[in-house]
């Protein structure tokens, strides 16, 4: 396969954008301190390929290299390196330079000939040499292909090279001063990278530059260690909000329609369904096994006499287990263990997922170690019922398997018809401005179905060709022209197939000449001749930017990652890839600054698939909330958040909306698309920025996905009627604090001791003198009542109904503050209503203050567990009506009643490691709130009330912890 020809483009080339300058001046400045790797993180369209190219020019101006070899993951990437290092140089031919010799035009390495098979021969190891030989050449990784990916094989894996990949390695070490420029290095963080660790040892002197758009946050532990190691900190991150910010990409809102199986995909799942149920009734089923299913949970996670549960060791050790029991809890099947705190995620049933790890511990603890027959045989009758509900036994345990459940709402027919829906929509709006990428897995399955699933699915169910006929069938879109491109295919109505052939003969009539439109099939035609994806992704490219096709469908392989179309205006991922690295690449498509479209707005949209007649009916929405893990978008209110909740605030990551909500929640996100403007405005696009992340808290305003962005408060929601003020609770605005706060018992004897002897004296004197004691003593006398009256009233006020979360808030910010675990205190809480009626509250401060900060508060107002110490609050109950009344207030006025009963809270964990920081809390706690001192839990007075009052909510409030950027 040959490389077209790259030719250099004169013109001058733009200045460099806030980001590239501050990536360069980084780079600049480990060049200084001969730091030789360097890794760099810059969003798709922030323009990596440009940084590269500065920095490779540096370094050749300097001296400190002779050669730049740059590496890409494919041959789109491959040939913008070679483009752009063409464009570099005919620019400084274009200013007047005159040493056109020393920048010759880069060389595109095709990458089969970056390693070629045992009888090559001398012609060529001559143009290998030849390409090492110029100052820029462009390869693949691919070049560097391995026989064996074995990748637990304890073999040195350069030695594993093809001959050409490893005669590219060796000629590597002869060119000299050398630059690597690695692009989208995320490909290393796999095989390629072990494979890299062997490549530097053999050049210790090498320059290594590694580029990749995946957010740092989102690698694994094991990717964070390869990447340390490679390239030691990472020089420069931007994310995507900083860059849509300073306006150099496109301001985009990420959606989501949501559909349900077609009624025959249902029958199917119901049916799969019932297989699961059986199987989970009969492992409830207390007659089964020598230690039943909920009795091993409640000694495993409970404890028993003999063993004591530390929950701290076991949710370190085994964190997903212990998720699953903490849900197992909310469905009243176990205790709460001691010391466990049940977060947002365990506020939900079991999954298919929860059931799989709890049975797989009760059977390799317990049946398969029991030396009871019948143990043995029961652990044997599930084994056999696994296959049926998805899942396998292996020597590890249980084991999801290929469920074909997940197969069939993964591939729903429904899909490609939500596909047609959300592009009539976007049509209707844009019109001719319209272009839509639809991205798919795959062009056409080709493994056969097994035998249950082909009655239900087809093996054209999620493949690129059965969107396009959907598409091509369909009178409302059949007119945007739908076209297909793959690696394999050019597809489409023979008359849009026609016309893209003679849009080819205009530059290459040769070509077209060769092209024939085959015979249709349900509607659809091939292009077919002697051409690749190498010469027609470029004409397709064309044919879709010009606007002769409104929808491109497209594989991921193909248009996914190294294609550019910015004339794009939005994009539809029916794809089911997760990984951070096709996360990015597949949304940056749509992000890319359009020169003819100034006001660009981009749309992302993801179809998902609930089905709530299977227990496994979940797994879509687990693949959009895994897309939408740790990257950023604004929400309906202008916040940028990451997650789902910025696609909509009342998405949660650890289920999905009920079924029936589909139809609410896509007329919200087409109203959404349809006002590009607001979507604009909500970026603030020139606004200053610190580009850092930030924890917050968000109080719901009611459990549920039933929530409209119009909702209103109501006297019974738990933020108290929109009260976000944050003063302390004794001087709430309430005019009464003028009175005493409290009427002791001493100033009520005092205050009537003086009235009385007023009295008496105005008795004992004549004339005027006499008379104004009597008054003064009887005023004295009926003013009391009054006092203790009002300031029961007052104290009723205060004490008869819970804190705000703005009061909450600052006991817990000052306390951190004093405790010295946040640069700031109570001054920088900012408490806030969104639209939907939520609570946002955090800490205006850096990232480390408001972390600790959000997670101390969410602790707070959260179900009290096993903390160390727990703090009272005064409380009183509401205050009768009439006679009665008022006798209670003049009794409250005067009494400590608010202490007899009071409320107890948990301090939280960050608080309540030592005393002092305990005490300090309790100090905040009081100026804020009221209450007394600190008890500590694991003495017999502390322990006693922990006892009384685990698992009890004392602020009757459902919170979740949000990442937000700014």
């Amino acid at each position: 396969m040959s490389m077209p020809e790259v030719k250099p483009v004169r013109g001058h080339r733009p200045p460099l954008r806030r980001h590239q300058r501050e990536a360069l001046d980084a780079l600049t400045s480990s060049v200084s301190a001969d730091s030789r790797r360097s890794w760099i993180v810059l969003p798709p369209g922030a323009g990596k390929t440009r940084v590269g190219i500065e920095h490779a020019k540096n370094l050749l101006d300097d001296g400190h290299v002779s050669t730049v070899v740059a590496f890409g993951p494919n041959t789109a990437i491959q040939t913008q390196w070679a483009n752009a290092w063409n464009s570099h140089s005919s620019d400084r031919l274009g200013d007047g330079a005159d040493d056109a010799a020393d920048e010759p035009a880069a060389d595109a390495v095709d990458e089969h000939a970056a390693f070629d098979e045992p009888d090559a021969d001398h012609a060529d190891r001559a143009g290998l040499d030849r390409r090492l030989t110029t100052r820029f050449s462009a390869l693949t990784y691919q070049s560097l292909a391995v026989f064996d990916d074995d990748r637990g094989s304890t073999k040195n894996l350069l030695d594993e090279l093809a001959p050409g990949g490893r005669e590219l390695v060796d000629r590597l070490g002869d060119v000299g001063p050398l630059l690597l420029i690695l692009d989208e290095c995320h490909h290393l963080l796999d095989v390629w990278g072990s494979l890299l660790t062997e490549l530097l040892d053999l050049l210790p002197e090498v320059w290594v530059l590694g580029l990749t758009a995946t957010p740092p946050g989102t690698m694994t532990t094991a990717q964070s260690e390869l990447v340390t190691g490679l390239f030691s900190d990472i020089r420069y991150s931007a994310s995507i909000p900083a860059v849509v910010r300073e306006g150099d990409l496109a301001p985009f809102a990420d959606l989501v329609w949501v559909t349900t199986p077609t009624n025959e995909e249902n029958s199917w799942l119901s049916g799969q369904a019932v297989r699961f149920t059986e199987l989970i009734t009969d492992i409830l089923d207390p007659t089964q096994g020598s230690v039943p299913f909920l009795e091993w949970v409640d000694r495993r996670f409970l404890g028993t006499r003999e063993h004591v549960v530390s929950w701290a060791a076991m949710s370190r050790s085994t964190p997903e287990l212990c998720s699953a029991a903490l849900r197992l809890h909310h469905t009243d099947l176990l205790r709460l263990p001691p010391g466990a705190s049940p977060a947002e995620q365990h506020r939900r049933n079991p999954d298919s997922e929860d059931w799989a790890l709890l049975i797989d511990d009760w059977m390799r603890h317990h049946l398969m170690a029991s030396e009871d027959s019948k143990d043995i045989e029961l652990a044997e009758v599930i084994r056999r019922a696994l296959p049926a509900i998805g899942y396998r036994w292996t020597r590890n345990g249980i084991r999801a398997g290929r469920s074909p459940v997940d197969r069939v709402i993964a591939y729903s027919a429904s899909k490609p018809q939500a596909t047609s829906e959300i592009i009539c929509a976007e049509a209707a709006n844009l019109q001719e401005r319209m272009r839509m990428l639809v991205l798919c897995d795959f062009e056409s399955l080709t493994a056969t179905l097994p035998a249950d699933v082909s009655r239900v699915i087809s093996e054209r169910s999620g493949s690129a060709l059965l969107v396009l006929e959907t598409l091509v069938s369909d009178a409302r879109t059949s007119g945007l022209r739908p076209l297909l491109v793959s690696g394999k295919t050019v597809a489409g109505a023979p008359e849009v197939l026609d016309e893209l052939r003679a849009r080819i003969a205009v530059s290459d009539d040769s070509l077209a000449s060769r092209l024939q439109v085959s015979e249709p099939v349900s509607g659809i035609s091939r292009l077919e001749g002697p051409w690749t994806s190498r010469t027609w992704v470029p004409y397709v490219t064309d044919f879709f930017t010009t606007g002769r096709t409104q929808v491109l469908i497209g594989t991921r392989a193909l248009l996914g990652e190294g294609w550019d179309a910015p004339a794009i205006t939005g994009l539809i991922d029916l794809s089911t890839a997760t990984t951070p690295t096709a996360v990015t690449q597949t949304r940056g498509r749509a992000l890319r600054r359009d020169p003819f479209q100034a006001h660009k707005v981009g749309l992302n949209w993801t179809v998902v698939c609930v089905s709530p007649d299977h227990p496994r009916g979940n797994q879509d929405w687990g693949r959009l909330v895994r897309k939408h893990d740790g990257f950023f978008g604004t929400d309906s209110e202008g916040e940028v958040v990451d997650g789902v909740a910025h696609i909509d605030s009342a998405f949660s990551p650890y289920e999905p909306p009920p079924p029936d909500m589909a139809d609410e929640i896509n007329a919200r996100m087409i109203a959404r698309s349809q006002d590009r403007g607001e979507i604009a405005q909500r970026w603030q696009v020139g606004s200053d920025y610190q580009d850092e992340e930030m924890r917050s808290v968000r109080i719901l305003q009611r459990t549920g996905h039933r929530r409209t962005e119009q909702s209103s408060l109501t006297s019974a929601d738990p933020i108290r009627n929109g009260d976000v003020s944050v003063v302390p609770r004794h001087l709430g605005g309430d005019p009464g604090h003028i009175l005493p706060f409290r009427v002791r018992t001493a100033t009520v004897v005092a205050w009537m001791g003086l009235g009385l002897i007023l009295l008496l004296l105005g008795v004992a004197l004549a004339g005027i003198g006499g008379v104004v004691l009597m008054v003064l003593g009887f005023g004295l006398w009926v003013s009391l009542p009054v006092v203790l009256s009002v300031a029961g009233k007052r104290r009723t006020r205060l004490y008869a109904k819970p804190p705000t979360v703005g009061q909450l808030a600052g006991a817990v910010a000052d306390a951190l503050h004093s405790a010295g675990l946040s640069k700031t205190g109570s001054d920088s809480v900012r408490v806030r209503v969104d639209a939907s009626g939520d609570l946002r509250c955090h800490l205006d401060a850096e990232a480390q203050s408001a972390e600790v900060f959000a997670l101390a508060l969410d602790e707070a107002v959260s179900p009290i567990a096993d903390p160390r110490y727990l703090v009272p609050r005064w409380s009183l109950p509401q205050s009768s009506i009439g006679a009665r009344g008022l006798w209670e207030r003049l009794k409250v006025g005067w009494s400590n009643a608010q202490q007899s009963d009071p409320v107890w809270h948990a301090v939280p964990s960050a608080l309540g490691t030592r005393r002092e920081s305990a005490m300090a809390y309790s100090r905040a706690w009081n100026r804020w709130i009221g209450g007394g001192e600190a008890i500590y839990t694991r003495n017999p007075e502390g322990a006693g009330v922990l006892t009384a009052y685990r698992g009890t909510n004392p602020m009757q409030m459902t919170s979740v912890l949000r990442t937000s950027w700014h």
